[in-house]
């Protein structure tokens, strides 16, 4: 017996053996892939030991892991919305929930999607097991969300609120989207907007706009939310923040509620391009699957204005239940956030127009242009550091070549949809939406005047969106001016980035169409 367990104990040291000198390899293959296609200066992150470790794929290629998370998780998690959209779907008035959100169609796709999903994550020979693993992990969670989400929307309240003249920023990333974004957010008397906790910690509770204390509650629950990825990947927060810095009770992409909408994450699809383009007959248009069909993208913006008007009906129902507690006359036309408008911003929204004014018909675009040369070299470098800690080194699409030219498809899919937009409405008899028309419903910015002075762009999309009111008040105007002093003070050194370290040229990001009609 004693032989015994020391033979399997010799096996297990020369198997432990075997796999750390695999790991400690990787290790290496790692830096000398950062150091020549990468080139991440600042906050490289590493991920944990026994991370690392399993990476070497000492225990398999993450297949079986992946296949028990499907049958014990995501398939009952899948089930259960199923039935939820089926149960609202015999609601044949659609007063409950729009049609879109819980016909058989929309049931078929999720599951399709869903599927899908799992097809591309487990034949993918770029992603790290443990990258597989938390992806598909991803799609369960974004179940367990929809299916408590779409339980709050199936409320005939909740479907009669109005979602009047929201204000969307639709301009590709790396064009200062997000600091407009999170300044004017600030003003809080004049819109809604939803923080990063909000969308990745949705459940179980959710927090009326006007709550200011409650909102910091579930700040910390996004804190929670970043520790964990820390302790998978340590100094990931702030490797990625060295590009969009990732800060719990601030306004964030709304990009994230789709994670739940569709089934799966959406804003880290991004990792599974290799995949997408060896379909290139599917996939040669920038788009990142059929997730971004129009029908899709239609189910989407129905998903989206169902969360903004659950949470302005939560604006009410927690005013009222406040007002109770404190022995006041309830009144739901006296709440803080009555009447706002929504302020949101995602840069995939640029190649849907058309279907987002179709959902909002009374929204309003920020448009800021930048020149594509400067957008392509930081919009590569952004993608580098999302996925240095997803991708094996040497891998298929893991090279500085292959994502500069993953970035300016994607660009092309951008400015193709903002192009298109905007010369259907120029071509239109007095359109709202055409450009330099100088109305309430858009606003073009250029990237140069928005960053050397924010202020003051704020304070000219304020004159020319709403010319019968005041501009911000000066309350807004001091919380603004403060955050912009805490974010340069707080400010990360960014990465290098220059078309030559993704072996672009200035010809191939010339993007003459987008060029000519808007930076001319």
């Amino acid at each position: 017996m004693l032989r015994y367990y020391s033979i399997i104990t010799a096996l297990f040291a020369i198997w432990v053996g075997y796999f750390t000198l695999k790991m400690y390899e990787m290790d290496e293959a790692y830096q000398n892939w950062n150091e020549k296609e990468w080139h991440i200066d600042q906050y490289f992150s590493s991920p944990a030991l026994l991370v690392r470790f399993i990476n070497t794929n000492c225990f398999g290629d993450g297949s079986l892991l992946l296949y028990f998370i499907r049958v014990a998780f995501v398939s009952p998690a899948l089930n259960r919305v199923l039935e939820l959209m089926e149960e609202a779907d015999k609601d044949e008035e659609g007063v409950r929930l729009p049609k879109i959100l819980c016909n058989e169609r929309a049931r078929t796709s999720l599951k399709e999607r869903v599927d899908d999903f799992y097809a591309d994550i487990k034949s993918s020979t770029t992603l790290t097991v443990t990258s597989k693993t938390l992806l598909y992990i991803g799609s369960y969670t974004g179940l367990i969300n929809h299916h408590g989400l779409l339980k709050m929307g199936m409320n005939a309240q909740v479907q009669s609120e109005v979602i009047k003249e929201p204000i969307f920023i639709v301009s590709p990333p790396r064009t200062a989207t997000t600091i407009l974004h999170r300044t004017m957010s600030l003003d809080r008397t004049r819109f809604r907007s939803f923080d990063f906790s909000d969308m990745n910690v949705p459940l179980p509770n959710l927090v009326a706009r006007w709550d200011e204390e409650g909102r910091k509650q579930k700040g910390e629950e996004g804190e929670q939310f970043l520790r964990s990825y820390e302790f998978v990947y340590p100094g990931i927060v702030k490797s990625i923040g060295s590009m969009h810095s990732l800060t719990p009770l601030e306004a964030e992409e709304d990009l994230t509620w789709l994670d739940h909408g569709l089934g799966h994450r959406y804003r880290t699809l991004f990792k599974l391009y290799p995949e997408y383009r060896s379909r290139k007959k599917k996939n040669n248009d920038g788009s990142w699957g059929n997730v971004e069909s129009k029908e899709v993208v239609e189910y989407r913006y129905a998903w989206l204005s169902m969360i903004m008007k659950i949470y302005q009906r939560v604006d009410i129902d927690q005013w009222e239940e406040r007002s109770v507690q404190e022995d006041l006359t309830p009144s739901s036309s006296e709440h803080p956030t009555i009447g706002l408008p929504w302020i949101m911003k995602d840069p995939n929204h640029a190649p849907h127009l058309n279907e987002l004014l179709a959902e909002f018909p009374d929204a309003k675009f920020i448009f800021i242009h930048r020149n594509p040369a400067d957008i392509i070299a930081s919009l590569a470098k952004l993608y580098i550091v999302c996925i240095s800690i997803d991708f094996l080194p040497g891998s298929r699409g893991s090279s500085a070549k292959e994502i500069g030219e993953e970035a300016v498809l994607r660009m092309n899919y951008y400015t193709k949809g903002m192009i298109e937009f905007t010369r259907d409405h120029n071509n239109k008899l007095s359109s709202p939406y055409s450009l330099h028309g100088n109305s309430t419903s858009r606003i073009d910015l250029y990237f140069e005047e928005v960053v050397r002075d924010i202020p003051g762009s704020i304070i000219k999309i304020y004159q020319q969106f709403y010319p019968e009111q005041d501009g911000p008040s000066d309350a807004a105007m001091e919380a603004i001016k403060d955050y912009l002093k805490r974010d340069k003070k707080e400010k990360q050194v960014s990465q290098r980035r220059s078309l030559e370290d993704f072996h672009l040229t200035k010809n191939d990001v010339a993007f003459a169409e987008y060029t000519d009609l808007f930076l001319s």
